[in-house]
């Protein structure tokens, strides 16, 4: 990762998304996982290293891009890939997790799959090996992506690196979804005690000019 930290501008943006299309399509990538590459591009748009909404823009899209790649991948050539991962036709740990997981149905499936510490990646490959419909693994992806390129990048925005370190050992910790929620109320009592101090000061205004 150091030297990727190292880039700047859209060569940073560029090798941030080739690596999370490559790692979305099924490719492990233990030096530069997804959730370290979208808090360093947080860390970039908080630098001002790029432009918020283009980088955003760009990690989703690629997201949803590797995400839809990897399952047809997997559909296609998926005996012979897990093969290679897991030296077996069969289901091992968390992709047989996956598998059932999807298997119980649906677009919601998709969605608990993407957003379940572990298994992000391993659900793109288990949707493709039981064939399941493109529409359907789209609408659980969709919103999955979102949440986890909200919560990633916006570590790295809001945090920057040692807060950026604690949220991610916190997602491993406690799932993304409690650490969604932790964000959350964060967030709202932020805007709860920046308000009350804007009416203060106001209050304090009023009364100076009376």
């Amino acid at each position: 990762m150091t030297s990727i930290e190292q880039l700047h501008g859209p060569v940073l943006l560029g090798v941030i998304c080739l690596l999370i299309f490559v790692e979305e399509c099924g490719v492990p990538l233990p030096f530069a996982p997804g959730d370290l590459l979208l808090a360093l591009c947080g860390l970039a748009i908080r630098n001002g290293s790029l432009h918020p909404l283009l980088a955003i823009a760009a990690v989703y899209l690629t997201t949803i891009a590797g995400a839809m790649c990897g399952r047809e991948l997997f559909e296609v050539v998926g005996a012979r890939i897990l093969r290679r991962l897991t030296g077996t036709t069969r289901l091992r740990g968390s992709l047989d997790r996956a598998a059932r997981l999807l298997a119980r149905g649906g677009w919601p499936a998709v969605l608990v799959g993407r957003l379940t510490p572990g298994l992000r990646i391993h659900t793109n490959e288990v949707a493709g090996l039981l064939g399941l419909p493109r529409r359907t693994f789209l609408f659980g992806l969709a919103p999955g992506a979102a949440v986890y390129v909200a919560v990633f990048t916006g570590a790295g925005m809001l945090f920057g690196r040692q807060a950026m370190g604690l949220l991610l050992h916190a997602v491993h910790r406690l799932g993304l979804g409690v650490t969604v929620l932790l964000v959350v109320l964060l967030w709202v009592g932020l805007a709860w005690g920046a308000a009350r101090l804007f009416r203060m000061r106001e209050s304090e205004s009023e009364s100076g000019r009376a």
